[in-house]
């Protein structure tokens, strides 16, 4: 069908698009000799859904219109065909690229996207404030202008959250799967944080190339989207920062609480990253890594639709914004060098225990065995100035319900550890019985940031998690791992 010769007072020069909400067209506006995009309802069968979707149009034009912000697009107009009785919306024509069309190329490298990410959680932290939630952040909603300035487009959905009228009947779901937040997905109320989430999924999908819960059906997406975790995208993007993964990993938790709690604290972590500086609000420097089941495991037979993925989620630890740990880390590194050059002049042969060349952490011999809860170790003899400049210490504490079995802790892919684990009996109510057993042990672990990886292993079962944390000079920190009595999960968790 072709397009109409004027809707209103706008003189239609061609068709540019369509969508859930209707046709685009670019059309000229007479009166002030400008051009602009013309967004016209599309008739719906039932009077019903005509209703529907009128009330949906005039909300995206209200919100829409109430928005002034330099990334969101700007409306113009409002009103009714005379002639069609048809609705449109007049707003400003875009000439750009959606991101889409960035992502069709290709992955995007991850300055760009963090720019990209920066500027349109700006936008959103505006309409949050506002009391908009956009509610279908997808690649197709944003245009980056040649300028390189990003605009969010189609508030069609919109929840304006002041008002009492819901938009959607009860248990309908309205948005785009592939980037909906978990909340959303179960139809559940939904604030700014859920944009947080659609924003994150963006960039994931612009950083690897592929959307973070791709699928095959929808209902295979929205499982993956509210149970499961993406690929750490440093699995796809080789050299990509471990900071850029920890900023995307708060942005994706599953629970709102542990997402960052505006969209604008997103923005600053991302210019944080553009600028080089470590960002302020990603929760510490810690995540976790889940893998997915061994082959041969007890959980190799589960079907993929349930599987547990990879994943990389933000450890559970409270940490201040404020960067005054660092500042007080630094100044005690600077004490300890300077007293570590002054001690080597008076003694320059090596210590003996000290730390050897390049700060490599000694690797614990595996043992043979041990008891369920080995008897406490002598307290270690005071650190050299070498030592508590080169090294941390890694206390692991681990629980379980296992008669037997073995432990085993991997720090940067090296075996650190070896254990084998002896479970006591406890009588449980009348009739069952369990094992408990627990086991601590303290490393030497080289500071700077490194990957810890503990396996499990018991009968012809293995469970395996990874978690990553930053170690200082001279401080302990400590590893609560735990094997499940039911389903044998195993959880880490720094403490």
């Amino acid at each position: 069908m072709s397009a109409p010769s004027t809707i209103g007072r706008y003189e239609v020069v061609r068709e540019i698009g369509r969508g859930a909400m209707g046709i685009v067209y670019e059309a000229r506006d007479p009166a002030l000799d400008r051009t602009v995009a013309l967004k016209v309802i599309q008739p719906a069968a039932e009077a019903d859904e005509l209703q529907a979707y009128e009330e949906r149009f005039l909300t995206e034009a209200r919100v829409a219109a109430a928005l002034q912000h330099p990334g969101i697009v700007v409306v113009h107009d409002v009103g009714r065909d005379p002639g069609s009785g048809a609705l449109f919306i007049a707003l400003e024509l875009l000439r750009g690229r959606t991101l889409a069309d960035l992502a069709s190329d290709g992955p995007v490298d991850w300055p760009v996207v963090m720019r990209i990410v920066a500027q349109v959680a700006r936008a959103l932290d505006h309409a949050h404030r506002s009391g908009v939630v956009h509610r279908d952040i997808k690649p197709a909603n944003v245009i980056v202008l040649p300028s390189g300035e990003a605009k969010v487009t189609d508030f069609g959905i919109a929840r304006l959250e002041s008002a009492r009228q819901r938009l959607t009947s009860t248990g309908e779901f309205i948005g785009t799967p592939l980037y909906t937040a978990p909340e959303q997905a179960r139809v559940e109320d939904v604030d700014g944080r859920a944009d947080v989430f659609s924003l994150a999924s963006v960039a994931y999908t612009l950083l690897t190339g592929r959307p973070p819960f791709l699928a095959p059906t929808i209902p295979g997406i929205v499982h993956r989207v509210v149970y499961d975790e993406p690929e750490p995208p440093s699995r796809l993007v080789p050299g990509l920062p471990p900071d850029v993964e920890r900023v995307l990993a708060r942005a994706l938790a599953k629970d709102p609480a542990e997402r960052y709690p505006t969209a604008e604290a997103f923005a600053e972590d991302a210019e944080d990253l553009i600028a080089g500086q470590p960002p302020r609000h990603a929760g510490g420097d810690d995540l976790v890594v889940v893998d997915e089941p061994a082959p041969g495991s007890a959980d190799s037979n589960v079907p993929p639709s349930a599987a547990r993925t990879a994943s990389v989620l933000p450890a559970r630890v409270s940490r201040p914004d404020f960067p005054l740990g660092r500042v007080l880390v630094a100044v005690l590194g600077i004490g300890v060098l300077a007293s570590f050059l002054w001690l080597s002049r008076r003694a320059p042969a090596q210590a003996p225990g000290a730390a050897r060349p390049g700060g490599a952490p000694a690797t614990v011999p595996a043992r043979p065995s041990a008891t369920a809860a080995p008897a406490p170790a002598p307290p270690d003899p005071a650190p050299t100035a070498g030592q508590a400049e080169a090294a941390g210490r890694l206390r692991i504490d681990f629980d379980h319900p296992l008669e037997r079995g073995t432990l085993r802790i991997f720090v940067d892919d090296e075996l650190a550890l070896e254990e084998r684990l002896a479970g006591q009996k406890r009588q449980k109510a009348l009739v069952f019985r369990m094992h408990e057993g627990t086991f601590r042990e303290e490393l030497d672990v080289k500071a700077g940031l490194h990957e810890v990886r503990v396996e499990v292993r018991w009968d012809d079962n293995l469970r395996r998690e990874r978690i990553v944390g930053n170690f200082r000079p001279g401080l302990t920190r400590r590893l609560a791992a735990s094997l499940g009595r039911i389903r044998r999960d195993l959880n880490l968790e720094w403490k």
